[in-house]
């Protein structure tokens, strides 16, 4: 009482015979009981357009109502039931609040969980000095005027000798054709597991997809799959390189009346460029000629950083 009127502590303590850490330790605890909570208290209502008052508990009957109602069973989470209250009902009414009273009364969604995809390995610096080693493969598209629509080509490229090895041309590009190119490639070239054949590409969704997975599972031989990194298309050059040639040497100097015609046209641009269109990496051959020489003990070049 004493304290309370401004008095000295220290004297009023020692006049009633009580130690500084007893007073100081009793004041830490009221201190604790006596913690204000912020912010205002929580109405219990919320008014319409009009001004009409809606209680809470009306409100929560309203969100009950749309969790028995099949169409937001397992649908609308908190933002969006806000939004259909004041849409449906003319209730101004916060997010914050719906989600409050959504918590209260056990009516929240779960959260959805992400699907994990299985583990992703990450392409890292190489030094190929032979053909068969690696080979990055990709996805263009190119356009049919004729016909206003697109087109699709895959292109599998080994990195050493820039020998176009497999390749898909259609109106769509989907798992199986990646899977049916990627298996002919394999045969044509005669590839084995002595060969160690790293295949590297992006991330997109044919490349990721559980079917593709499944197809390098399944094979003979044992195919490494390295993924380039986000926004890294530099760790994919070889394939981006031959593609920006097709569409500087082809697609921008072509018109395609039809499906068949691009088709025809790109089929024959391709055995171009492996049998004819030299490389100045190649010592300026050809890549099939680059492979025969290769074979018979002649290198255009002694390594390729990747």
């Amino acid at each position: 009482m004493f304290i309370n009127r401004d008095f000295f502590v220290k004297t009023v303590l020692e006049k009633v015979g009580v130690a500084n850490s007893t007073w100081y330790d009793q004041d830490k605890n009221r201190a604790k009981n006596n913690v204000k909570i912020r912010g205002r208290k929580i109405p219990g209502y919320s008014l319409d357009e009009t001004g009409v008052i809606y209680l809470d508990a009306k409100i929560v009957n309203i969100l009950k109502s749309y969790r028995t109602n099949l169409l937001f069973d397992n649908a609308g989470g908190y933002y969006k039931l806000a939004k259909y209250i004041r849409r449906e009902y003319g209730i101004i009414i916060n997010p914050k609040k719906v989600y409050r009273l959504c918590t209260e009364n056990k009516l929240l969604l779960p959260l959805k969980k992400k699907k994990k995809r299985r583990g992703r390995k990450i392409c890292r610096n190489r030094v190929i000095n032979e053909p068969n080693k690696l080979w990055e493969f990709d996805i263009k598209y190119g356009f049919i005027h004729g016909e206003n629509r697109f087109f699709y080509v895959l292109g599998f490229i080994d990195v050493f000798t820039r020998k176009v090895v497999g390749l898909h041309i259609g109106l769509s590009c989907k798992s199986e054709d990646l899977c049916f190119v990627l298996s002919d490639a394999l045969t044509r070239e005669g590839i084995s597991d002595e060969d160690s054949l790293v295949i590297r590409s992006d991330n997109g969704t044919q490349m990721t997809s559980k079917k593709f997975y499944e197809k390098l599972s399944k094979l003979d031989i044992i195919i490494e799959h390295e993924f380039i990194p986000l926004a890294t298309p530099n760790k994919n050059a070889h394939i981006e390189s031959f593609f920006s040639i097709l569409e500087t040497e082809l697609f921008q100097v072509r018109y395609f009346s039809n499906f068949k015609e691009s088709y025809d046209k790109t089929v024959e641009f391709v055995e171009f460029y492996n049998e004819r269109r030299i490389h100045g990496s190649l010592n300026y051959h050809p890549p099939l000629e680059a492979c025969s020489r290769f074979a018979d003990g002649v290198r255009e070049i002694e390594e390729v950083r990747v």
